[in-house]
């Protein structure tokens, strides 16, 4: 079996809202991953390639093969805060601040403009969704997909310099909500079943995704 590894590198927060601790195994009880708006690592992600035979080139498969992971880890992963859709503590505060209202999440209006933004998104059969944002369903987003984020905030019209709108420009561009608690294992076993999804062609497989929060401390999955 050969076996071949390539690493990716984004910086990013989140907030596990699922975090507990056990007394009579640490003296630090208080779940500080838990705290928002969340807390950062440089985070470092390595996808394992396996294959029996080598292909023409006589490798597992080709880097460049990769191109599109590298892509999506920019464009969903890099520079977001990643929160659960099941943290509820978190769902409040989007209430408080309407951007959660009657059960859906949306765009506010802004001195009577519409505003937009692009919602990327990998659904429950890992296709990746790109398409115009203005509200979704919280239960719609429960339901049909593992990772939802945004990008490209912006009014349908011109309107002066406005603190509503550098607060919702910086939050669609910067949050990204997935499907389970956002621990490095669960987003280990998520990149693991998404690349698989995604490199049927090549006649490989991924065999282990580990995810590095520090030098130290990572986290894996494998089959």
């Amino acid at each position: 079996m050969f076996e071949i590894c390539k690493e990716f590198t984004f910086s990013a927060a989140h907030s596990v809202y699922s975090q507990h601790l056990l007394s009579k195994w640490t003296d630090n009880t208080y779940p500080k991953c838990r705290r928002l708006p969340g807390h950062g690592h440089n985070y470092k992600i390595l996808i394992y390639l396996q294959s029996e035979k080598l292909d023409k080139s006589q490798m597992v498969t080709d880097f460049g093969h990769l191109k599109w992971f590298k892509k999506f880890v920019d464009k969903f992963l890099d520079h977001k805060l990643i929160v659960s859709m099941k943290d509820e503590a978190f769902l409040f505060l989007l209430e408080k601040v309407e951007i959660l209202k009657e059960g859906m999440l949306q765009i506010p209006e802004i001195e009577n403009a519409k505003t937009k933004a692009k919602l990327l998104a990998v659904r429950k059969d890992y296709d990746v969704e790109e398409r115009e944002f203005h509200s979704i369903p919280l239960s719609i987003m429960k339901e049909i997909y593992h990772f939802i984020t945004f990008s490209d905030f912006q009014p349908s019209k011109y309107v002066k310099e406005n603190v509503q709108i550098d607060f919702y420009q910086r939050f669609f561009d910067g949050i990204a909500f997935f499907r389970e608690s956002p621990t490095s294992e669960n987003l280990s076993k998520f990149i693991f079943n998404f690349v698989n999804s995604r490199i049927k062609e090549l006649n490989i497989k991924c065999k282990k995704v580990s995810i590095y929060e520090t030098e130290t401390s990572f986290a894996s999955y494998h089959n």
